[in-house]
């Protein structure tokens, strides 16, 4: 499938897209048509034969225009939603897209008609579990701590 990015998706993303969606072709709006007008972009996605869309921008949805010039053009759309324009709700709307943007693309390859798809920003605070090797190990094969310097346990004879 043909991908095109708008420009409210931030170029750097195109690389970890790519990546994650090997065998597909992905554009950004930047390198072709930088400045173009939402209602001309659908047009134009249409008429070069992309496939996807995939905007930051889900606030399209409510310009009855956009929605005309969506609608038309038949082409999928995918929206990552995001609260603000902050990098910490830009950085939580990419997450969310990376995690689930294998699954979208494969129920598009089957679609028959035009899908438009919203991506929730993830929520509530990152998890990740921080470690201090000095006072907790991360795992059982970290090497235990003997007098003052990290070894490797021998483990039993």
């Amino acid at each position: 499938m043909k991908i095109l990015l708008d420009e409210n998706v931030p170029e750097p993303l195109s690389e970890p897209l790519t990546w994650l969606l090997r065998g597909h072709q992905m554009s950004h709006v930047n390198k072709q048509w930088k400045s173009i007008k939402d209602q001309q972009l659908f047009d134009k996605a249409k008429r070069y034969g992309f496939d996807i869309v995939i905007s930051n921008d889900s606030q399209q949805l409510y310009d009855s225009e956009i929605c005309k010039a969506i609608q038309r053009s038949g082409r999928h759309v995918v929206f990552m939603e995001s609260s603000n324009g902050s990098l910490k709700s830009l950085a939580a709307a990419a997450g969310a897209l990376m995690h689930c943007i294998r699954n979208i693309v494969a129920q598009l390859e089957k679609a028959e008609t035009q899908r438009i798809v919203i991506v929730p920003m993830l929520h509530g605070e990152p998890k990740y579990k921080p470690y201090d090797p000095r006072k907790e190990a991360p795992s059982p094969m970290w090497p235990r701590k003997q007098h003052g310097d990290h070894k490797p346990s021998r483990g039993s004879r």
